[in-house]
């Protein structure tokens, strides 16, 4: 009986280290998913995009089914595995400085893409190894409600640097295109279309975005479904 107490002794502390590991790692990964997420369903939405060409104008001054071409075009680019634009006829509307500046970001969406769906691929397989776990219940609860709490304080801090929007849009794309070829002159067509104004409504639509999912996961984690209590004695 000895022997047996003393084998359960040596793999609590090695489950329970593997188990934090998995937990931590699925909820920074989760709160990877929150953000991409947001991203996409902003970038997608055709409904913000109509709103903000009509609040700014593009609508008026270039044309509706023009605009709205140009963006199905640039959107279809942006998310396709073809980064060359200039191999892409419908973009030749664009100068070669602006479609350099479009694979650039095309780059970078692919890396977004590829974040989340690795993220959705590896989240599930920690999942399901720890359900083969003790405390599974427990774990997955503190997953859910801890991503959902990370979600809403990384928001924060990208809300605060963004309250100076114009500088902060400025340092974000220098972090992110240090190569500077994202300033163009104000008559040129990305900047009609895609005005730094329209990009702080985007921002926003993001956050309302995180916002709402990141209270999906507190309410999944902190709901009666995942609220198991061993059940009393009697």
């Amino acid at each position: 009986m000895r022997k047996h107490t003393r084998n359960k002794k040596q793999k609590h502390p090695e489950g329970t280290a593997e188990q934090k590991i998995l937990v931590i790692i699925s909820i920074a990964l989760l709160v990877l998913i929150v953000f991409s997420a947001s991203f996409f369903l902003v970038l997608f939405d055709k409904s913000f995009y109509d709103k903000e060409f009509e609040k700014y104008g593009q609508y008026d001054e270039l044309g509706v089914q023009g605009v709205r071409n140009t963006v199905d075009y640039l959107i279809n680019y942006l998310t396709s595995e073809n980064r060359d634009a200039d191999s892409q006829e419908r973009l030749s509307i664009f100068l070669p400085e602006e479609r350099s500046h479009l694979e650039d970001v095309h780059r970078l969406i692919s890396w977004v893409k590829f974040v989340a769906i690795g993220s959705f691929l590896i989240v599930p397989l920690f999942i399901f190894r720890l359900s083969r776990l003790q405390g599974f219940k427990d774990n997955l609860r503190r997953m859910l409600i801890y991503s959902g709490i990370s979600s809403l304080a990384v928001l924060l801090i990208v809300f605060l640097l963004s309250l100076n929007f114009p500088a902060f849009f400025e340092g974000f794309h220098r972090v992110l295109f240090p190569q500077g070829n994202y300033s163009f002159p104000e008559h040129y067509l990305l900047i009609k279309l895609f005005p730094e104004a329209f990009f702080n409504d985007y921002a926003k639509k993001i956050f309302f975005h995180v916002i709402i999912i990141s209270l999906i996961l507190l309410f999944l984690g902190s709901s009666s479904a995942l609220s198991f209590r061993n059940p009393r004695r009697h």
